[in-house]
């Protein structure tokens, strides 16, 4: 049996930090990955350590290896000798993007390094000509990757995030108590999607009509909120490392938390994200409103699993059926886990890179 051989490289997690975007797309996929066979090929995947490494190091990686599967990066000097080495020893180049860094959001804590006319993002730009392979989180997402650079179609593998639930393993017991919490969780690139106008007003009309209502963020701190609601508003942070975060603080948020709700601007940056949010909350059998934009579509059964909004009204009436009405609470927060541990599981794409990888080195 042919032994195929990769290098999994998290680029933004150095040392022992574990950052959200390396676990779900190289960390996970390859631990799974690893030991696997097809009956015609058995992958054996070795991890980064997190330590720097020098041309001569990857030197020497490259010649043990056929692919380097590695997340985007900016440091050019680091691609460049990992590069060189992998082309003088014909290893394959597989590089994640999971964002549409040419559309960033204004209000991204990054923006400055990926905007329009930067380094950044003509340094992203070359890696992605120079990469041979990508992979990413979605169709919408491939397009705009192919629309923006070199790379062509065929050359992307589509590879939806998945949740560990091995990780991922606590169900809290539903919350049946008198106050309501409705709860968001994500970085202060969320500020534009929380102030939504349509959002806003949806929500602002449940506090009106609710005053046993509470709203919660993690990992961002919303002023006007405080403004609005005083004490019936309040935030709490998150994590830095992605799992304190899986393992510890977010079943910690679950446990609190009635119905969890993800607006999103309808832009192209945010049309390219994943569901992620939807599967993570999913695991612990919460409720979920998510905006009524391409992703969430395409994972939610509108009124069933999980709910879609997109106007005030949206938002505010599916606020309102859930408060009202715990037995649907319950229910969407059943449908949602049943639907996640049916499709979205890490051990559900493990064939699929398999045969990506396959094709890579036909």
């Amino acid at each position: 049996m042919k032994t195929i051989r990769v290098f999994s490289f998290p680029s933004h997690s150095p040392g022992d930090h574990i950052s959200g975007v390396d676990y779900p797309r190289v960390i996970q996929p390859m631990k799974a990955l690893n030991g696997y066979d097809d009956g015609e090929v058995k992958f054996v995947v070795t991890p980064w350590d997190g330590k720097p490494l020098s041309i001569t190091e990857w030197g020497n990686i490259c010649k043990t290896i056929d692919i380097v599967y590695f997340n985007y990066t900016l440091n050019a000097n680091m691609f460049a000798s990992m590069g060189l080495m992998a082309e003088m020893n014909g290893v394959t180049t597989v590089m994640d993007l999971d964002d549409a860094l040419w559309h960033i959001n204004k209000d991204n804590t990054v923006y400055d390094s990926y905007k329009k006319g930067s380094l950044g993002i003509a340094t992203i730009t070359d890696i992605v000509n120079a990469v041979n392979y990508m992979t990413c989180t979605n169709n919408y997402l491939r397009n705009v990757i192919v629309n923006n650079s070199k790379k062509q179609f065929q050359n992307i593998g589509v590879f939806p995030n998945t949740v560990d639930t091995e990780i991922y393993n606590q169900v809290p017991e539903f919350r049946d108590e008198p106050d309501i919490n409705i709860v968001h969780y994500g970085s202060s690139s969320h500020y534009t999607d929380l102030s939504d106008p349509s959002f806003m007003e949806g929500i602002d009309r449940i506090m009106m009509d609710y005053p046993n209502v509470n709203f919660l963020t993690v990992g961002s701190f919303f002023g006007k909120f405080k403004m609005k609601w005083g004490r019936r508003y309040n935030e709490e942070f998150g994590a830095l490392n992605f799992m304190e975060w899986a393992t510890k603080r977010f079943p910690e948020v679950m446990a609190q938390t009635d119905i969890f709700v993800a607006p999103l601007t309808d832009n192209v940056y945010n049309k390219c994200k994943s569901d992620i949010k939807r599967s993570e909350v999913a695991t612990a059998k919460k409720p979920f409103i998510g905006q009524d934009i391409r992703q969430y579509q395409e994972c939610t059964e509108n009124g069933t699993d999980g709910m879609l909004a997109r106007t005030a009204d949206d938002w505010y009436n599916a606020i309102k059926k859930l408060i009202d009405n715990k037995e649907l609470r319950k229910s969407v927060g059943e449908k949602g886990y049943e639907r996640v541990m049916g499709m979205r599981q890490t051990k559900d794409q493990v064939k699929n890179y398999c045969n990506f990888f396959k094709k890579v080195l036909a």
